[in-house]
């Protein structure tokens, strides 16, 4: 376990795991100064200030202790799939290294903001789909969500492939 923790803290998913929380933590500080909305594409992109207590798209919002426990969960699974990913890290591909770190620097991005800013998660990103708009998100969401994007098709992709050998 040692022995791959060193690994891991010399390897380039170290640099970019540590670079997007850093990055995460960055764009949230500006993110503060924003008094108005920000139009960057008229109709489809603009960068808004807001706060979320809850998860994904503001679930859980506004539920007694929604934060202190999406901290708790959040600090869990941290930690603990850390720990399983440094247990087997020389059997992974490059492709399961980059989805688990992209997953671990969105959870932790948005676990320090739980833990430390009891107004909740910031988030800044807005994007309009016409009728639609997406929940404000930030960079740790975002990283979050491609690493569980590239973990599942990965998943899928490998199942197949083993039934197809079969």
């Amino acid at each position: 376990m040692k022995a791959n923790l060193i690994r891991f803290i010399q390897s380039r998913y170290f640099i970019i795991f540590i670079s997007l929380i850093v990055l995460d933590q960055l764009t949230k500080i500006l993110a503060t100064t924003i008094t108005e909305p920000i139009v960057i594409i008229p109709n489809f992109f603009a960068l808004i200030y807001s706060r979320n207590t809850g998860a994904f798209s503001g679930i859980f919002q506004g539920l007694d202790n929604s934060l202190l426990y999406l901290a708790i969960i959040s600090g869990v699974v941290g930690v603990g799939l850390f720990y399983v990913y440094l247990r087997s890290w020389t059997a992974h591909t490059w492709m399961y290294h980059t989805g688990i770190i992209l997953f671990l620097s969105g959870t932790w991005g948005n676990f320090i903001d739980r833990a430390f800013y009891p107004e909740g998660v910031i988030d800044f990103l807005s994007f309009d789909f016409g009728l639609f708009i997406f929940p404000t998100f930030n960079v740790a969401d975002s990283a979050l969500t491609i690493g569980v994007i590239i973990l599942i098709a990965m998943s899928i992709f490998e199942t197949s492939g083993k039934h197809e050998k079969k």
